[in-house]
């Protein structure tokens, strides 16, 4: 029995179905695909898969992954991916099947593609927009409400913007790299909208999750 880590993409209307849907799916796809993988033990057996980093709502994704074991030691991983992607939805393709490397408590941040645009034609040129953000980026503090479980909490996103690196083109587009993981997670969403109250005006926000890395900058596998 081997521990095994499988790599899929996330996109198009699929982005839009939630963690435990997607958890629905993939088993699903398992069951279908006939893989031969543990199974929880007890009246009701199902097939027992884990998600490093669950994906908020809305997103897409280009490097989700999940784990679980292979019974057989000798299965051919490489074959996995083509067996899952025929029992998936369009929006939900595997990529890349391996033996894990990282615990999920080794991932450190995630990095984001994102695009951001007025909710309202004309209510803001593009490059009013991408110089209020320049700007807004160059504030000393961000203050924002946080949810915690200990409730509502004041916290200031400005230490936790890991990077930011604008891309070129006729929108606002950046990669933003922010604190990931079970210990600290920042979804960008609270900086965008901080951003958005700033205007005063309502934003569409594309988010892309393109990377997972751990504290020494690798790539989470």
């Amino acid at each position: 029995m081997k521990n095994v880590r499988v790599f899929y993409r996330k996109f198009g209307p699929c982005k839009y179905i939630s963690h435990l849907d997607t958890n629905r799916v993939m088993i699903r796809a398992i069951g279908k695909s006939k893989l031969n993988i543990w199974r929880t033990e007890g009246f009701n057996q199902h097939a027992y898969i884990t998600f490093a980093l669950p994906l908020s709502l809305g997103f897409a994704s280009e490097c989700e992954s999940m784990d679980f074991r292979v019974l057989d030691d000798n299965e051919d991983l490489s074959l996995i991916p083509e067996r899952l992607n025929a029992c998936l939805p369009d929006g939900i393709r595997v990529y890349r099947c391996v033996e894990s490397v990282y615990k999920p408590a080794a991932i450190y941040s995630a990095k984001y593609a994102v695009t951001l645009e007025p909710m309202t034609e004309n209510e803001i040129s593009v490059e009013e927009l991408k110089s209020k953000w320049k700007a807004f980026l160059e504030l000393p503090a961000i203050n924002v409400e946080k949810k915690t479980k200990k409730g509502m909490k004041t916290v200031d996103l400005k230490p936790y913007i890991l990077a930011c690196e604008t891309t070129a083109g006729e929108k606002l587009s950046f990669d933003l790299t922010l604190p990931a993981g079970a210990s600290l997670n920042i979804n960008p969403n609270l900086l965008l909208n901080a951003f958005s109250e700033s205007l005063g005006i309502e934003l569409y926000a594309d988010i892309t999750r393109v990377g997972i890395y751990t504290k020494e900058g690798g790539d989470f596998a």
